[in-house]
């Protein structure tokens, strides 16, 4: 029982029902394989709902009690541990609805709980409400199964095509229905009790009925029920004959039935169940060949008592209701006994065959032919009833057929009665209904039967026989026609005989039935034309020659009778005039209409009877129009006269007719007259407007063809203004004010007008010539200005405030306060035809109004005009309010049953908001009654376009035009609505890029209230919220997600489907909307997740392409990707990424479920510890399933890059040249951002080309003419496919390029293992290759590939080089575990620690890689600078993977452990791939050397750059220099060099305000390139003989140098945070590109080549002042941009003057030499000035602690690098000092001697302030004193020692970098401890941290040794000269001025270096060799003496001797520091007595 009192979280009278329906209709409808088996279960679930059908489960009490008890008990819910508990309010209302369907009160609550949950659906409505209509679609979607079950079942009239299995199951299940369960009895007891307006009283009685609409729908949906009731016994008695019990019972509800005693017609459930008794008579089958099977199931065959009883139940004297009813069932049964007759049937059936004629007797007397034409027939819908109208006709021609003579006999009644009826009565026949007129009924009967046929089914045709001669095919083969169908013909043919008047109508009615399709129609012209050949006698009545013939006897009595003018009131009182009677009147409307309907259905006989001048067809007519005649009369002319105007060229002589004859008088001064006398006098006083209805007919069909240009030309002005006034002003703007008898007739004549007015707009065309006022001369004198086009005339008025305007908007405004009250009234179909041809015209006037404007404004057009937006905010009369923009969206709430109004509307709304920024506006309109029932029934509204069903169809050229008109009327109900949904979208899109809040904000559910990216979606119905469109879209896409076949709106609806997978995009790319859309797909739908499992989607599994439906969900995976790694939700993230990555079965196939839920418990149970997923991925590797292919690749294999062209034009006809003109004049941006061609306009153009071409010769050609028209459009409409295609193809790849980007650079690294990304990278970029390599690959296509392939191979050499930083910080301590922890398998590469041999594993993957790359660069062409640049890019990182990386410099030699192993494989590895590299890149040979060699020397700058940069890698892998060879003998070399004379023309402009920056950067690739030349010696003599030197001396840009910004960059950061460096920062880049240069060929040439050391001082003394300025080194001392452009400089002079440059070059006297000599000696001076300024002093240790806290960026350590620039310019300086000394002289006896004798600074503390230290100042007594030098060694010895202890330590602890504490961790990664982050990270920026400390100690400890080195020899030679050779200028002075002159002769004879030389008085300056001699004396060499050793202790030697042991000798064999310390120790002991 607890069970029992269980409330199922779905209601069960109505959500199971749904889902059975569904179930059937997939199996049956849809033919679903996959739904069989569920079918199966269902049916067995269901089958006691079905036996119990429509009844609800019954109350209960204990249930009762349980429900009152829910508000504290609670009832406990399905599948649910806890109860739920209900308010009062809610069990009071489910109790009221168990008492109301008396149904179980636990079925109330499910019921209404489901109405609460579904109440977002209906707006408007309470709970309650909603329940009660979820009850009644419950029961309709049960019977609607039952239906579908029984339409399906094997039998003789239809087939559904099922499988045999499928056939069985259903057959079977409706057998045991329909025999044991009584199903017949149970529908006819349940239609007995069932009555639609007692139901609805007992609803309203009881509150259960809410708004009209919702009565409306419950009536709806009730009186559904009962027909479909109805129905299923249909399709019983349709396939098989209901048994006798079942039979007799269907006849006794017949009989009794109450509903059936009214008349007029019937209602369709008793019209279904009296077509269900007649084809239980149906005997057909009896006639087919094959029907053994069929006669068995047949009860009339095989019961022998069926006939019997059956006759007896309709001959038996029973009381009938309706008595046409028996009639019919009578006739039917008759006519089956004739039929059985025919057949052996059972004993005792023939006795009662023979009452045949009896029974059909009866049915006569009974009128039965009366019956059916008004209770049948005249059903609304009978017509569409295929079986319907198929069963009368079967029992109309079986009469005719079988019975002959029962035919005659009536045919001979009626005459009968006819004479006895004129005999006695003078007035004409008695109308009263009567037997005796049973062959007029009949004849009436056909004719009504066969006038509509909307389904084509061509019926009547079986009443024609052709007379024509037989064919060949039909002599052949003796064809003759069946014998039923030579009956019927004769019956029409003797019908026709000697025609009484009585019967003369009928006939023609029946003629009229019988041509209602085109071979009917040609079959009855014939007739009528051979009655008219009589053989001499009188021809028939029925001719046309008496028909017309008759005509022109009226026309000719009528128009000599036509009154005068003065009479024509007389005329006017009196419309019927004495000669035309009451039945000729009939009788020629008749005719009229018989004629009408020939020339409507039929080209051919509308021709002919119109040039058949016999009978004058055309001109009888028209004179019968002008004649005076009854309206009704003339209403059929003009009707007649509008069938003819079909065809065209009748259309143009009927235009000049009617212009002629003035029916409407279109000339002023000739007085009223007259169609509108007649309007206003005589049918305005009637009431009726028939003759107005034809005339408007007639203007309809005339203006299908262009009006005559020259209409009423010379009487008036020319066109059609007439005409068009009279339909606005007399017709259309009065329609409303008159009087109607008929008040539907008034919105027929409405929507007569609007017809044309809205054709006539609707294919005008904007031309300029219609805003130019023309005069044309007229005859009766005088000019007049011709009339523009009617569209024109339209346009104006629909753009202003006109009375047109006002009255279309009061239409739409009374139609739709009508529509909502939910009634019938009196016309309303065309009252809504007349709504839909006013938004139509709204739609034309929108879409033409901006090009009428643009040509208003134009051609300067006197015109006043309104936006349609300004006037569609006009102010309604009726409401006082500007809401006729929202009575047009109402429409869209009528989309159920008003498609094409909605439609129309929707089109309205998209155009106003596309034309007119109205947003606010419209968004104030919609919400001006916030949450009212309006504002929610116009959302709904837009939310029920998107929810039908309706499949689009297939269409085979996707190019459609957005703006181009559709041709509605034409299309299906599907298209419009899919149209409609189509529009709604787009409006949608467009309102969503304009500010917001917008109306799209408003539709898809976001709070206008607040900002709209504050916004939280929820679903429906959740807190309140509305059913919105985003919720329908999202039901639409997810739709059949999680089945095999995918989302079911790609196969569906998939231009809706790409539509809206757009706006997904769209909502989670903009800025407003995209944080609450992701946020809602994520949590509450998980849509991206479920949607991304079918990608890629199969093309082959689509009708349609869905490329752009993949791409717009590939770009909304991007922006999620992206927005969920920047909000750091990993497991969102990692969700992603390992559905896009994973490669291996069971993980793409665990993320969802059967039923497409997400099984996250089974994936992702562990989302935040990523460490743990990492740590087992490996052992799971054996666990996991098969491999496969990652989805990444799949979705790029999806991406085509080759492409289908048409194939060019061949014209026979027309000149190309001007074809391709009007193709281009043709193309506008379609919807996909496509120019694409118009292939209406287009199509319009050719044809009026083609008419326009006159000529007997081309009449001849016009057919090859027309296909050659054809095939030019076939021809564009392939193009425009091309370029949609293409356009398409791009944005899939972009779509996938964006997700593999984001994959690669914004998600986090830890969630994507190393190795797994370098195989993903691999397999990326092989595939891509792979792609562009074909042949058939489009340029267009391929092109973006090279930019995502530039990612991949950032990523690739990302990858390689972390691996190796992560090898490096890992190898002492984690090598070893990581060996064993991380094994390769599956051909991958090894993991974390195991970088080495990456690179080796890889080998193979990096050759592919490289050889594609290569190819694709010499396969792009050089027009695509994009694609090379990055394709060079691309290469440049390839490249960059083989090469070493710049590890730390580390003295020590305890290295070589296991690490110093792992570097010493890491560097033959990269050597090898080098190797491999070179190799592969040779075998392409000179085509690529000369593809990069060109592209480096012309082309885009970026790819200048790039191939430089190429070149450049290339040159340092190539051993053997062929690439150097190659350059240089093809003269790229001299090209190159000879470019440094133009780029200086550039470099000039550099620093000025607005520099192009290409250029700085396109000089440093050249400069650095010819720096890796200069590397190599014969690189460097290469390019010193191409001139460099020459070139860069030449170069003015140098001499450029501006002055440093102090208080801009007091710091010297030269890497400057501005996008655009500062001056001093673009100058040095270019100076110091130059210097290094310089340096590279100083060092490759060597010390013996004294040329290269000349020419690169040749170009320093060139810019002399430049570099004059910098040695003069004004700026701060610790600028560390002008460090370095000092150190630079000084390393390249002290390079340069190594090598000694002899002064013999120049003769004393040549002004060169003099010039040369004065730069070198004032850089000497500049360069000792700066020896005492860059001593390490204390000064400067301060001056570096002030930095510590200063960081640059990247991590780098601002005081770590000035100190290394600091000491580099020291170095440099002791450099060129020793290089000066060294130079001079072999001996200290004979070397220069630079510093003073004086020990001064060296017993100093600290030196003294040296910054003003310059040239100027330096006078002998300020010549620096060898004190400096003692000072700087002993501060780089105590500064050596203290830097090498912390090099020391630190190495130690990177070493050790597992074992550090806590603090040591925190301090080295930077990171305060308050940050929590893993350990992992941690130790790796501690790694990163303590190898740069590692590197910056070891660059100070190189700096230090070398300073050190230079200054001992220094020092050792000045103590040497000092103490042993030197004499005092105070002792000797003749032997002192002889020695120093011998002195200078040998050195002059050495000729060593012109350093020593010595210049005359007229020299610039004396050396400080000659100063320092002139100025030591005695004194000073006694000082030196005594304080030499106390300055150098021997503490200091000794510790220069620990450092040289410690640190020089690791790093070399040779040193000679240990033989200068033991030579000075000497010196000292010797000389100084220490």
């Amino acid at each position: 029982m607890a069970a029992d009192l269980a409330v199922n979280s779905e209601a069960r009278l109505w959500g199971p029902f749904k889902e059975l329906e569904r179930i059937i209709n997939a199996a049956i409808y849809k033919k679903n394989p996959d739904a069989v088996l569920d079918l199966e279960v269902g049916l067995k679930q269901h089958k006691p709902h079905f036996i119990s059908l429509l009844k609800n489960p019954p109350k209960n009490s204990l249930c009762r009690d349980a429900v009152k008890k829910s508000n504290t008990v609670g009832l406990p819910v399905q599948g649910e541990q806890t109860t739920h508990t209900f308010p009062n309010q809610f069990i009071e209302e489910a109790l009221i609805l168990s008492d109301l369907f008396d149904m179980n009160e636990i079925a109330a609550v499910e019921l209404l709980t489901e109405g609460e949950r579904k109440q977002a659906e209906f707006p408007g409505l309470t709970r309650g409400l909603v329940a009660v209509l979820l009850y009644y679609d419950g029961q309709r979607s049960l019977v609607s199964g039952l239906r579908t079950l029984v339409q399906s079942r094997r039998g003789r009239t239809w087939t559904m095509e099922l499988s045999p299995d499928l056939a069985n199951l259903v057959t079977q299940f409706t057998d045991q229905l329909i025999q044991k369960d009584g199903l017949v009895n149970k529908v006819l007891d349940l239609l007995n009790s069932r009555d639609p307006k007692k139901e609805l009283d007992r609803l309203q009685r009881d509150r259960a009925l809410g708004s009209p609409k919702h009565t409306k729908q419950v009536r709806d949906i009730y009186t559904e029920i009962n027909l479909i009731l109805a129905d299923c016994l249909f399709c019983l008695s349709s396939q098989q004959p209901l048994d006798k019990a079942s039979t007799l019972r269907l006849i006794d509800h017949l009989r009794g039935a109450n509903s059936l005693s009214g008349d007029g017609p019937l209602e369709l459930v008793n019209l279904c169940l009296l077509m269900a008794l007649l084809y239980c008579f149906d005997v057909s089958v009896l006639e087919q060949e094959d029907a053994e099977e069929s006669v068995k199931n047949l009860p009339l065959m095989n019961d022998a008592s069926y006939v019997g009883e059956i006759h007896q139940a309709l001959t038996g004297g029973q009381q009938w209701t309706n008595l046409g009813l028996r009639g019919i069932a009578q006739f039917a049964w008759g006519l089956t006994l004739r039929q059985l007759s025919q057949y052996h049937t059972p004993a005792g059936v023939n006795k009662i065959c023979e009452e045949d004629e009896s029974l059909v007797t009866m049915a006569l007397d009974n009128n039965v032919f009366h019956y059916m034409i008004t209770s049948i027939v005249a059903v609304p819908d009978f017509h569409s009833e295929e079986f319907y109208l198929r069963k009368i006709h079967g029992l109309l021609t079986d009469f005719i057929f079988h019975m002959p003579l029962k035919v005659k006999e009536l045919r001979n009644r009626s005459d009968e009665a006819a004479r006895i009826l004129m005999s006695q009565t003078q007035d004409g026949l008695d109308m009263t209904i009567s037997p005796n007129r049973g062959f007029e009924y009949l004849l009436q009967l056909i004719g009504d039967l066969y006038t509509k046929d909307p389904l084509g089914l061509d019926l009547c045709l079986e009443y024609w026989c052709p007379q024509e001669a037989p064919t060949l095919h039909e002599s052949m083969y003796h064809y003759r026609p069946p014998q039923r169908q030579v009956a019927l013909y004769k019956f029409v043919r003797l019908a026709g005989d000697l025609l009484p008047s009585f019967l003369y109508q009928p006939y023609i009615n029946m003629l009229i039935g019988l041509s209602s399709n085109q071979q009917g129609a040609h079959h009855c012209f014939d007739l009528l034309k051979s009655n008219g050949m009589g053989s001499g006698g009188p021809a028939s009545s029925v001719s046309w020659n008496h028909i017309f013939t008759s005509l022109n006897q009226y026309y000719t009595s009528l128009r000599r009778e036509a009154p005068t003018s003065a009479d024509q009131s007389h005329l006017q009182r009196a419309p019927y005039i004495r000669g035309i009677t009451p039945a000729e009147l009939e009788g020629l409307v008749t005719v009229l209409k018989l004629t009408r309907t020939i020339a409507e259905q039929n080209e051919n006989c509308r021709i002919a009877l119109c040039e058949n001048q016999q009978w004058s067809a055309v001109m009888i007519m028209f004179g019968l129009v002008t004649c005076s005649i009854p309206s009704p009369l003339k209403a059929q002319l003009f009707h007649t006269l509008a069938a003819f105007a079909r065809s065209p060229d009748i259309a143009a002589s009927l235009w000049q007719t009617l212009e002629v004859s003035q029916i409407l008088p279109t000339i002023q001064g000739k007085g009223a007259g007259g169609i509108q006398i007649e309007l206003d006098e005589i049918e305005s006083r009637n009431e009726e407007y028939p003759m107005i209805q034809g005339f408007l007919a007639l203007i309809d069909t005339l203006t299908d063809i262009p009006v005559p240009a020259g209409l009423g030309a010379g009487i008036r002005a020319p066109g059609f203004d007439p005409y068009l006034l009279f339909l606005k002003d007399s017709v259309f703007l009065r329609f409303n004010s008159r009087a109607y008898k008929n008040p539907g007739e008034k919105w027929e004549i409405a929507a007569s007008v609007l017809n044309i007015l809205s054709k006539i707009l609707h294919e005008h065309d904007i031309v300029p010539e219609d805003f130019i006022d023309e005069l044309i001369e007229v005859q009766s004198g005088g000019t007049v200005v011709a009339n523009k086009s009617a569209g024109h005339t339209l346009l104006i008025h629909m753009l202003n405030d006109s009375s047109l305007l006002r009255t279309i908007l009061r239409i739409l405004d009374d139609v739709i306060n009508q529509l909502e009250t939910f009634t019938d009234v009196p016309g309303k179909l065309e009252m809504e035809r007349t709504s839909l041809l006013c938004l139509r015209m709204i739609e034309y006037t929108l879409e033409k109004a901006d090009k009428f404007v643009a040509a208003c404004r134009e051609t300067g057009a006197s015109i006043m005009v309104v936006s349609m937006d300004r006037l569609l905010l006009g102010i309604n009369p009726r409401t006082g309010k500007p809401d006729h923009l929202v009575n047009i969206a109402k429409y869209v709430t009528f989309n159920t049953f008003l498609p094409h109004h909605a439609q129309a509307a929707m089109t309205v709304l998209y155009r106003v908001c596309r034309t007119a920024p109205i947003q606010s506006k419209l968004l104030n309109l919609f919400t001006a009654e916030e949450k009212t029932s309006c504002n929610l029934n116009l959302l709904h509204g837009f939310v029920e376009c998107l929810e039908v069903d309706d499949a689009e169809e297939l269409v085979q050229n996707r190019i459609i035009q957005l703006d181009e008109p559709v041709a509605v009327e034409e299309n299906a109900l599907g298209a419009v609505r899919n149209s409609t949904r189509q529009n709604l979208l787009r409006l949608i899109l467009h309102c969503l890029d304009q500010p917001s809040p917008n109306l799209a904000h408003l539709l898809l559910g976001f709070d206008l209230q607040k900002p709209v990216n504050k916004t939280n979606l929820q679903d429906q119905g959740i807190l309140g919220s509305p059913k919105t469109c985003l919720h329908a879209v999202l039901s639409i896409l997810d739709h059949g997600v999680g089945t095999p076949g995918g989302p079911s709106c790609l196969h569906e609806t998939p231009q809706l489907a790409e539509l809206s997978y757009k706006l997904i995009y769209k909502l989670c790319s903009n800025k407003d909307t995209s944080a609450p859309t992701l946020r809602y797909l994520r949590t509450s739908r998980d849509f991206l997740y479920r949607q991304l499992h079918h990608l890629p989607f199969n093309a082959q599994s689509y009708a349609q392409p869905v490329t752009s439906h993949q791409a717009w969900l590939l770009k909304t995976v991007s922006v999620e990707l992206r927005m969920t790694s920047l909000n750091r939700q990993r497991s969102h993230t990692q969700r992603l990424m390992r559905l896009l990555l994973d490669d291996n079965q069971d993980d793409q196939g665990r993320g969802m479920n059967a039923g497409g839920m997400d099984d996250t418990d089974g994936l992702f149970d562990r989302f935040g510890d990523t460490s743990m997923y990492l740590a087992s991925l490996t052992q799971n590797k054996q666990l996991r399933g098969k491999q496969m292919r990652r989805k990444l690749l799949c979705l790029i294999d999806s991406v085509e890059f080759t492409q289908q062209y048409p194939s060019p034009l061949s014209l026979e006809f027309f000149e190309p040249a001007m074809i391709e003109k009007v193709i281009s004049s043709t193309e506008s941006v379609g919807e996909h951002g496509v120019v694409c061609s118009n292939i209406t306009q287009l199509h319009q153009i050719l044809t009026n080309e083609l008419n326009n071409v006159q000529g007997t010769v081309m009449a001849a050609q016009r057919h090859r003419i027309v296909e050659e028209v054809q095939g030019i459009l076939r021809n564009v409409v392939a193009r425009n496919e091309v370029r949609v295609n293409l356009k398409v193809k791009q944005q899939s790849f972009e779509a996938w390029r964006q997700v593999t980007e984001i994959l690669l650079t914004s998600c986090p690294e830890d969630l994507l293992p190393r190795d797994t990304r370098q195989a993903i990278l691999f397999e990326l970029l092989q595939d891509l290759l792979q792609k562009v390599a074909d042949e058939s690959a489009l340029t267009e296509l391929t092109s973006p590939v090279a930019g995502i392939i530039l990612t991949l191979m950032a990523n690739l050499r990302q990858c390689f080089s972390v691996e190796q930083t992560a090898s490096d910080g890992n190898k002492y301590s984690r090598y070893t575990s990581h060996l064993q922890d991380n094994s390769a398998t599956l051909g991958q590469t090894v993991a974390w620690g195991e970088g080495s041999g990456s690179r080796t594993l890889f080998a193979t993957s990096l050759q592919l890689v490289l050889k594609g790359l290569i190819e694709h660069i010499l396969r792009s062409s050089g027009g695509l600078q994009r694609v090379r640049a990055n394709l060079y890019g691309s290469l440049l990182y390839y490249l960059q993977i083989a090469q070493k990386p710049k590890t730390s410099t580390n003295p020590d030699k305890e290295q070589d452990g296991v690490g110093g192993r792992i570097l010493a494989a890491s560097d033959s590895e990269y050597d090898q791939l080098a190797k491999e590299n070179v190799t592969t890149i040779l075998s392409y040979g000179d085509n690529f050397m000369e593809t990069i060699c060109r592209d480096a020397c012309d082309g885009h700058d970026v790819g200048r750059m790039l191939a430089l940069s190429v070149m450049d890698t290339i040159l340092s892998m190539d051993k053997f220099q062929q690439w150097l060879t190659f350059l240089s003998s093809k003269g790229y070399l001299q090209h190159l060099v000879d470019s440094i004379q133009h780029d200086d023309e550039q470099l000039q402009t550099l620093l000025s305000q607005n520099p192009e920056l290409r250029i700085l950067y396109t000089y440093e690739s050249k400069m650095g390139l010819l720096t890796r030349v200069a590397e190599s010696t014969s690189g460097a003599h290469t390019i010193l003989r191409c001139g460099l030197m020459e070139r860069l001396a030449g170069c003015s840009f140098f001499d450029m140098r501006p002055e440093l910004d102090r208080t801009r960059d007091s710091q010297g950061f030269l890497e400057s945070e501005e996008f655009i460096p500062s001056p001093m920062a673009r100058y040095q880049h270019v100076l110091f590109a130059s210097l290094k240069l310089c340096l590279a060929l100083l060092t490759s040439l060597g010390i013996e080549n004294q040329d290269a050391g000349h020419q690169v001082l040749q170009f320093i003394f060139a810019h002399g002042d430049v570099f004059h300025n910098i040695l003069r080194d004004r700026q701060p001392s610790l600028n560390l941009s002008a460090l370095r452009e000092l150190a630079l400089t000084t390393a390249v002079i002290a390079r340069a003057n190594y090598r000694g440059i002899p002064d013999a070059e120049y003769d004393d006297i040549e002004t060169a030499g003099i010039e040369f000599r004065g730069h070198k000696t004032r850089i000497e001076r500049q360069m000792l000035a700066l020896v005492p300024k860059y001593c390490l002093s204390e000064k400067l240790t301060k001056q570096l602690r002030n930095l510590e806290s200063q960081q640059l960026q990247e991590g780098r350590d601002l005081k770590a690098e000035v100190t290394l620039a600091y000491q580099e310019v020291a170095a440099n300086v002791t450099s060129f000092c020793r290089a000066v000394i060294s130079t001079s002289g072999y001996s200290s006896q004979f070397c220069r001697v630079i510093f003073g004798p004086s020990m001064e600074e060296a017993l100093a503390r600290d030196i003294r302030n040296t910054e003003d230290f310059s040239l100027s100042s330096m006078t002998p007594a300020h010549i620096p004193n060898i004190g400096i030098i003692v000072y700087q060694l002993r501060q780089c010895a105590g500064r050596f020692m203290s830097v090498y202890d912390t090099h020391q330590q630190h190495l130690r602890k990177l070493q050790s970098l597992a074992d550090l504490s806590t603090d040591d961790l925190k301090e080295f990664s930077g990171v305060p401890a308050t940050e929590k982050i893993p350990s992992h990270q941690r130790q790796h920026l501690a790694h990163r941290r303590l190898t740069q400390i590692v590197h910056y100690k070891g660059g100070e400890l190189k700096h230090l040794s070398y300073i050190i080195e230079n200054c001992i020899f220094i020092l050792w030679r000045h103590l040497e000269y000092y103490l042993l050779h030197c004499v005092p200028i105070d002792q000797q002075p003749t032997l002192y001025q002889s020695q120093v002159k011998r002195q200078q002769q040998m050195r002059r004879l050495q000729d060593l270096t012109a350093t020593s030389s010595t210049f005359n008085d007229t020299e610039v300056g004396s050396t400080f060799s000659e100063e320092l001699t002139r100025g030591v004396t005695r004194e000073e060499l006694t000082t030196l003496k005594q304080t030499a050793a106390s300055a150098i202790t021997e503490s200091l030697l000794k510790k220069l001797s620990e450092i040289n042991q410690s640190f020089c000798k690791n790093r070399s064999h040779y040193g000679f520091v240990e033989a200068l310390i033991r030579r000075t120790k000497r010196l000292l002991r010797l000389h100084t007595g220490s």
